[in-house]
């Protein structure tokens, strides 16, 4: 096996950076792979709105400690079953303001709530690795709007418990498509500052935890912010009245090192 890796990655000037790697096996065959690298300025302060006043300057675990007291702050729980009635509105079609888009098939559908028949409540941080039971009564870790999108049932339950990564691997990891790769990360992101028991890892993950960290932050990257979940968060903070930061400020995910939120 020969790989060969092609770069131009200057680590004094800001900017994004591709790095290809191509694999060469014996018999010929090439595979071709991408990593995009992101150099930021250092001496780069973002110009915050009030609500994130309090993290001007901060980045690093105070960033995070920070972030994690204003999203807290004012937070106001509903419940699951109050979620059934948000979706269709967090989720909303832009094309037709009567359906709502599946987050892992992408196609539009009623947003009509029919028992879960159209689609059902997805939670992008599996309940089995949150350690809950959420009914419709539920106003818990299960219930957060952030954490839940409308899915196609069948391809909910194909997705079961898998946590994400760049290969589906039968009953361990799922792919889900590259139009919402990027808001999977940052869904997961928030978690993590929301709720400080949870964490990413780079492995398989436990009760808690949640994988895979690099993959997510290069999806992250890879798949920018994009008006559609703009609008959902102002939809979820109408709600719950905080925010995903990571979708108004997708800078703080360079200024946050997450490895040190690894659990063992």
């Amino acid at each position: 096996m020969h790989v060969d890796i092609t770069h131009a990655v200057d680590n004094q000037t800001p900017g994004n950076y591709t790095v290809t790697y191509t694999a060469t096996d014996e018999a010929g065959n090439i595979q071709t792979e991408y990593l995009t690298i992101v150099i930021y300025d250092p001496d780069y302060e973002l110009v915050l709105t009030d609500y994130y006043a309090t993290a001007t300057g901060l980045n690093g675990e105070a960033l995070l400690l920070e972030l994690r007291s204003i999203i807290q702050t004012g937070f106001t729980a509903v419940s699951y079953g109050d979620s059934r009635y948000i979706l269709d509105e967090t989720d909303q079609d832009p094309l037709n303001p009567n359906n709502v888009i599946l987050v892992y098939l992408g196609t539009s559908v009623s947003g009509i709530w029919d028992g879960g028949t159209t689609w059902n409540r997805e939670h992008v941080w599996p309940q089995y690795y949150l350690d809950v039971d959420t009914t419709n009564s539920s106003k818990h870790v299960g219930a957060d709007l952030h954490n839940l999108k409308p899915a196609n049932p069948s391809e909910n339950s194909s997705r079961s418990n898998r946590y994400y990564d760049n290969v589906a691997i039968g009953g361990l990891s799922y792919l889900p498509r590259a139009e919402v790769r990027g808001d999977v990360a940052r869904i997961l992101f928030y978690m993590i500052v929301m709720y400080d028991y949870l964490s990413l890892v780079n492995q398989a993950p436990v009760i808690y935890q949640m994988a895979m960290l690099d993959v997510l932050i290069q999806w992250h990257i890879d798949d920018p912010v994009d008006d559609f979940e703009r609008n959902r968060n102002e939809v979820i903070f109408s709600y719950q009245k905080n925010r995903n930061p990571f979708i108004d400020y997708p800078e703080f995910v360079g200024m946050i090192d997450f490895t040190v939120h690894m659990n063992d």
